[in-house]
């Protein structure tokens, strides 16, 4: 009976668990990368059945809970890469904290049959490791030494030569998923500070300016729906572009979520290419590059910053990193009412929450505030509405509170400046779909209007080089 359960644990660990990996995970597999996968996957299967043995001293469990760690970290990358474009990653840890605070965020993307398996692993899983494990000691003490020798050999591998850059993508196929898992995340911890930039010199060109960073804003007309899909109207955005000191396409590297790289880049100014493995959660180490947040930076030559989010400030810890960032004043409108309707806090209501707090200061301030209407997931069936329906809904509102922006700040004897961008666009399953196409739109209009308002042509940028234009903007060089 033993020699049949080291034989099974061996052809688990070194031939099912790999070829599991192999077969079924996306992207696809370079098939010339296949010997270093397999030694990687090898080695990653020994540690999860190292260390289950060792937790537990039965081999049955150990065989069993290392294949099905494997399956569940497969299925779930793959159904990341389906609805966003992206396979697992070692930074979407952090997310299991964010999926126990508001799971809704998550549980829509997850199949039906994923969500009854998930359950039964939750309760087998506790149950199996209650009734089947072992006391006697030399199971647990040779578990625990495979771990450990299958980590030391992990750590042999030298991450600097196995992938020098990102490009998670890529090394999905030539490293595997928990290869790649393992890899980047060391990669990461050995990313170096970069050095803080220059101090501002100046004096404030403006007594207000308004961030907006939309929740999954972007133009119907641009997200390749059906022909017998009716396009809404967007007046704010139409009327935006027609007064913009500069408009265009803001280049995102995510889709459908990751809305903090987005919001790293405009607050930092830092390029992903920068940041090198850094930039899959830039917000993991942004209390490290607090010096190039735009709220210490622009404090420098006298502006008072404040935060506004309308939900959960301890998304991305930004209770505790946006003081850090130079935002003196955070912000939490509400509270609210969900409703099927409006799940979250209206663009209309928070745009009207910025324009009285705009009225109440005294001195050169920056406002920068994220939305949250648009956010996903949107309901199916409801009033015969399609997910697709709510959005195109939701996203009318973010263009109204557009509008009433430029309106009454078109109205004020003041100069203030308005940036406008989404995020990303929205992930729709069957209509908007992962693809190359990711740009989302960005107006910046400065108050009060002038003749050569809306005459220029559009100009890409990355939210760092969107960054980096607000600021220009924003401060005037002392004679």
């Amino acid at each position: 009976m033993l020699a049949f359960q080291v034989l099974a644990s061996f052809i688990v660990i070194v031939f099912l668990a790999p070829a599991i990996e192999y077969a079924v995970v996306k992207p696809r597999a370079e098939r010339h990368a296949l010997p270093c996968r397999w030694m990687l996957d090898t080695l990653c299967s020994i540690v999860a059945y190292g260390g289950w043995l060792g937790a537990t001293g039965s081999i049955p469990i150990a065989i069993i809970m290392t294949f099905t760690l494997m399956i569940v970290t497969v299925v779930a990358s793959n159904i990341k890469f389906r609805v966003l474009g992206e396979p697992l990653l070692f930074s979407d840890v952090v997310v299991a904290r964010s999926f126990l605070q508001h799971p809704k965020f998550y549980l829509f993307s997850i199949p039906l049959a994923g969500r009854i398996a998930v359950l039964v692993i939750a309760i087998m899983a506790p149950l199996l490791l209650w009734i089947y494990s072992s006391v006697a000691v030399l199971p647990h003490l040779l578990g625990m030494g495979m771990m450990l020798l299958g980590s030391l050999a992990l750590w042999l591998c030298p991450p600097q030569k196995l992938a020098p850059t990102p490009d998670i993508t890529r090394d999905v196929g030539r490293l595997g998923l928990p290869g790649s898992l393992i890899i980047y995340w060391r990669q990461w911890r050995a990313s170096d500070d970069l050095p803080p930039p220059p101090i501002l010199q100046g004096r404030p060109a403006y007594d207000t300016i308004m961030i907006v960073q939309c929740e999954s804003f972007a133009d119907p007309a641009q997200l390749g729906l059906p022909a017998d899909i009716p396009l809404p109207d967007m007046p704010g955005l139409k009327r935006a572009y027609e007064i913009a000191s500069r408009r265009g396409p803001l280049c995102v590297s995510g889709f459908g979520a990751y809305t903090m790289r987005s919001e790293y880049g405009v607050i930092f100014g830092q390029e992903e290419t920068e940041l090198g493995f850094r930039r899959y959660d830039p917000f993991l180490t942004a209390a490290h590059e607090r010096a190039h947040a735009i709220g210490n930076r622009l404090e420098n030559v006298g502006y008072r910053s404040t935060f506004v989010h309308p939900h959960d400030l301890r998304f991305y810890n930004r209770a505790t990193l946006m003081p850090a960032m130079g935002f003196s004043r955070l912000v939490n409108p509400g509270p609210h009412a969900p409703t099927p309707g409006m799940p979250y806090f209206g663009d209309v209501a928070l745009g009207q929450t910025m324009a009285d707090m705009m009225q109440s200061v005294a001195t050169p301030s920056l406002f920068y505030t994220v939305t949250m209407e648009n956010h996903g997931p949107w309901p199916s069936g409801q009033n015969g509405q399609s997910p697709l329906d709510h959005y195109l809904r939701h996203v009318q509102n973010s263009d109204r509170m557009l509008l009433n922006l430029i309106e009454d700040m078109s109205a004020k004897d003041f100069r203030a400046l308005l940036v406008f961008f989404g995020d990303h666009r929205p992930s729709i399953p069957g209509i908007v779909m992962p693809s190359d196409r990711r740009d989302v739109p960005y107006v910046v209009i400065s108050f009060p209007l002038d003749d050569k308002a809306g005459q220029q042509a559009p100009v890409s940028l990355t939210p760092a080089q969107l960054n980096h234009l607000i600021i220009q903007m924003s401060v005037r060089i002392q004679p």
